[in-house]
């Protein structure tokens, strides 16, 4: 468990620049696995944070090439509470929101070749009891960052009765399409993909607006939210109407900034600043999830440290097993006999020696195993 990292960078430590930026780091991940300086590794990456988490060799630190000096870092059982923790939308800006999983199981599905058994192990385990406390512990409707932006709607002099323009038909905007929708307040969809902007226009029975043609229409809307999934801006601030409601959900952010505009602009990273007072209340209602959370992510590390024991007894047999045949050889060249023989009769001598300790899951038993994994070695040639 000890050689377990996670490097954390979120919303409440780093702009969306700084996280963004930190992902540059990651190219460097192929080349360290190759020359052995980690062992394991998965980048995560979503709308509010940036993480790292990997697997060191024995005694490894983290590379200078990965190091960010404003990251958390979690080491151990703190690194796979935090991915826990993670998955239940405890460590989220709209805390106890669901749609980080699905985040999280997109960049874990991208890292097939980086990652490797520790790693595969604590993710899936995370996933499976992120599920289990949801469906046990979980208050109800959660937060989400599209809710967030969207309660600011209500200082508009003409809420209800504005018009809102959705750009971008994916989650994000779906998940907007959906609280505006609650709020009462009309919108307009507009996707890149025709297809999927029918289908969320349909879902709502709101109107379409071509992609060719938004821009050239935005300043017919009371709000702009901004859900599309461009690495880019799509839209200056300065192009904004006076008094327009500029939202970007977008990281990388959607909208270029402009000082000189009067519209009012509410960034991803504008709202962190005031997320925890909006949802300090709902907050309230996760205590019962975090408390089970601690007793959940200690049920994935004892199935880590089972893993870690069925990896040493197995080290442990192929080496005995080499040994046994190196003996038998040398031992059949010295006197004639039969060296399968002898590598039949030591096997078995072998095997009535370290069975006792086979049916043994205790960690005496499991530090026996690592013992052994780490001090048998290949008899010197006499």
């Amino acid at each position: 468990m000890k050689e377990l990292r996670c490097l954390s960078l979120d919303y409440s430590i780093a702009s969306t620049a700084e996280r963004d930026a930190a992902k540059g780091m990651w190219t460097a991940l192929p080349g360290l696995k190759e020359r052995g300086i980690i062992l394991e590794a998965v980048p995560v990456a979503t709308c509010n944070r940036t993480e790292l988490y990997l697997r060191l060799p024995p005694g490894g630190t983290v590379p200078k090439a990965l190091a960010d000096p404003h990251a958390r870092v979690f080491s151990g059982e703190e690194a796979v509470l935090h991915l826990l923790r993670v998955l239940l939308g405890l460590e989220s800006m709209a805390c106890g929101e669901s749609s980080i999983v699905g985040q999280i199981r997109d960049s874990y599905g991208g890292a097939a070749d980086l990652c490797g058994p520790w790693l595969h192990r604590m993710f899936q385990g995370a996933f499976r009891m992120a599920k289990l406390l949801r469906t046990c512990y979980h208050p109800g409707r959660e937060p989400s960052v599209p809710w967030l932006m969207a309660e600011r709607l209500r200082t508009h002099e003409l809420f209800p009765d504005i018009r809102a323009l959705i750009i971008g038909a994916g989650e994000m905007g779906t998940e907007t399409a959906r609280i505006l929708s609650g709020l009462g307040v009309a919108f307009s969809v507009t996707n890149r993909s025709g297809g999927r902007c029918r289908m969320l226009a349909e879902q709502f029975g709101s109107p379409v607006l071509p992609w060719g043609e938004w821009m050239g229409k935005a300043g017919e809307f009371d709000a702009l939210f901004f859900c599309t999934g461009a690495p880019y801006p799509v839209f200056q601030a300065c192009c904004a109407e006076k008094n327009q409601y500029i939202f970007d959900l977008g990281s990388p952010p959607q909208v270029e900034r402009d000082n000189s505009s009067q519209a009012f602009l509410l960034s991803i990273d504008d709202l962190a600043e005031t997320a925890g007072e909006v949802t300090a209340e709902y907050r309230k209602k996760l205590r019962k999830l975090e408390s089970e959370a601690v007793d959940a992510a200690q049920s994935i590390c004892a199935e880590l440290t089972a893993l870690s024991a069925e990896t040493y007894k197995r080290l442990v047999l192929l080496r005995a097993e080499r040994i046994v045949a190196d003996r038998a050889n040398r031992t059949a060249r010295k006197t004639g006999a039969d060296a399968d023989h002898l590598r039949r009769m030591g096997w078995s001598i072998v095997k009535a020696l370290l069975s006792p300790a086979f049916s043994e899951s205790d960690p005496h038993a499991r530090r026996l195993w690592k013992i052994l994994a780490g001090e048998m070695e290949d008899p010197d040639d006499e």
